[in-house]
């Protein structure tokens, strides 16, 4: 399965470059952003560290109108006080109309990264001028108005240039493992390459072409920088089918010596390669890594072809779900009317969902219920796509449901071990910390129309594990599973998410 290259495209053997001048129509690439609110991201863009940052009042509702002077960032060095930082920009970033744009876009969508817990909130982006120290770097965001709480990932990464990578750095970054890994799990250092990509070809051909753009902000990150430089680059593409299932692995390179005209069309079109994956159909998803070999920088995005909700039933009856299986919590193919989880690595001896909020999470999966039965893990894999660990992880479940028949809802959930659950930023169960299975009923009025549902989950030590959410509308006679797909909007009705 693995070990497959990319059909051969042009002079270049296995991959080649197309014109830069038929870039103008490539899509772009989504954005990758109480105590706790996992899933909040830094990512780099050219030099600059862009913050995503969640603020909540004392309800825990999120606060729409912070002005930027009402935010003060600081570095904080390893050894010495705090470094105040200015603020370039700020951006308020509402997921509402992002949403509304993707579901008026037909045919792939192309993502990066988690994107659960930022797709659930408005939110603001923070922009201050990066380090031009490679690694990672800790900041601290503080607002000056009261009873506000703000969460926000407290590192970010900068990686190598030409100029400052090693040997060794190289011999530890620039590796098939690393590759690998970022195409088919998750990447060993975070991506530092702002990359997007476009299918070029509609379905029934031979083949599915992708084009990949090394955008022209990250051109400095692969040693472009106005001399006639040599572009040496690794691409991984891993394909996932649609139940979530890796069903192969693709790789290949490209050593291009660009000219004086190349480099004349690169700040407004960026860097761009030609990838092919064979079959007559698309991928469900196709998640493409490069990787570039002077510096050790990174970059990966996913391109799915998004299922209706008959064909995902179809695909998911092919396959026998196994018991004590961990892809019961879900998969990495975006689904229609679906919790979207971000998933976190933790440390051994975590005991609680707040160890989350310190952590970055590593990759967002997809299911339309949460309904994983106590049992044992023993012999247990990990997530394809996500993780090797079936042990000392976190997802972090973000939904929307919309309810027709207004009245009391009551919600069983059970963990193993701990789990919490809000209806409409509301905290109904708490089950946190290191436990067996255990259970707690809530019960809540809900109106007509759209609702938010936020469970946090962790998974600690061994030997079981369990996570199931269960409802009773009004009026029924007792629980069954939770499924989003079951509360949407009517056929007629012209609701807004």
């Amino acid at each position: 399965m693995f070990g497959s290259l990319f059909s051969c495209l042009g002079i270049f053997g296995t991959i080649c470059l197309v014109s830069l001048s038929c870039t103008s129509a490539l899509a772009q690439a989504a954005p990758s952003g109480q105590v706790y609110e996992p899933g909040i991201v830094l990512h780099i863009e050219s030099h600059e560290a862009v913050i995503d940052v969640v603020a909540r009042d004392r309800h825990n509702l999120p606060i729409t109108n912070l002005a930027a002077n009402e935010f003060e960032v600081y570095e904080v060095p390893e050894h010495g006080g705090k470094i105040p930082r200015r603020i370039l920009y700020l951006r308020t970033i509402d997921p509402e109309r992002k949403n509304q744009e993707e579901d008026a876009t037909r045919g792939f969508h192309v993502t990066s990264g988690a994107v659960c817990a930022l797709d659930a909130a408005v939110h603001y982006q923070i922009a201050i001028q990066a380090s031009s120290k490679p690694g990672y770097h800790t900041v601290l965001v503080k607002t000056i108005r009261p009873h506000v709480s703000l969460t926000f990932r407290r590192r970010y990464y900068v990686g190598h240039t030409r100029e400052n990578a090693t040997r060794k750095d190289l011999e530890t970054l620039v590796t098939p493992t690393a590759l690998r890994e970022a195409a088919c799990y998750h990447p060993l250092t975070p991506a530092t390459l702002a990359i997007t990509a476009k299918v070029l070809d509609a379905p029934g051909g031979s083949a599915t072409r992708y084009a990949v753009v090394i955008k022209p902000e990250s051109l400095s990150d692969i040693g472009i920088n106005g001399a006639v430089p040599r572009v040496q680059l690794d691409f991984g593409m891993c394909i996932f089918d649609a139940t979530g299932e890796v069903t192969d692995y693709l790789h290949s390179t490209v050593d291009h010596q660009l000219n004086a005209a190349d480099i004349a069309r690169l700040p407004d079109h960026g860097f761009v390669s030609l990838l092919e994956a064979p079959g007559s159909q698309p991928p469900a998803l196709a998640r493409l890594a490069v990787l570039d070999r002077i510096t050790g920088n990174l970059g990966v995005v996913d391109v799915s072809r998004p299922l209706p909700i008959t064909a995902q039933t179809s695909q998911t009856r092919r396959k026998r779900k196994l018991i004590g299986d961990i892809r019961a919590f879900g998969s990495v193919l975006p689904k229609q009317d679906a919790f979207c989880g971000d998933v976190y690595e933790l440390s051994v001896g975590a005991t609680s969902i707040y160890d989350l909020g310190e952590l970055d999470p590593v990759a967002s999966i997809y299911t339309n219920t949460l309904n994983v039965p106590n049992q044992d893990i023993t012999r247990m894999g990990g997530i394809p796509g996500v993780t090797h660990s079936s042990l000392w992880f976190g997802i972090d479940y973000y939904g929307k449901f919309y309810v027709t028949k207004p009245g009391e809802y009551s919600f069983e959930l059970q963990s193993d071990d701990g789990s919490r659950l809000e209806i409409d930023n509301r905290l109904l169960i708490d089950l946190d910390g290191a436990h067996p299975v255990a259970q707690q009923t809530a019960t809540t009025t809900l109106s007509t129309g759209w609702h938010s549902v936020h469970v946090p989950y962790f998974q600690g030590p061994p030997t079981a594990l369990a996570l199931v959410l269960l409802i009773k509308p009004p009026d029924d006679e007792s629980f069954r599973p939770f499924n989003l797909n079951e509360f949407v909007p009517p056929v007629t009705g012209h609701e807004s998410r």
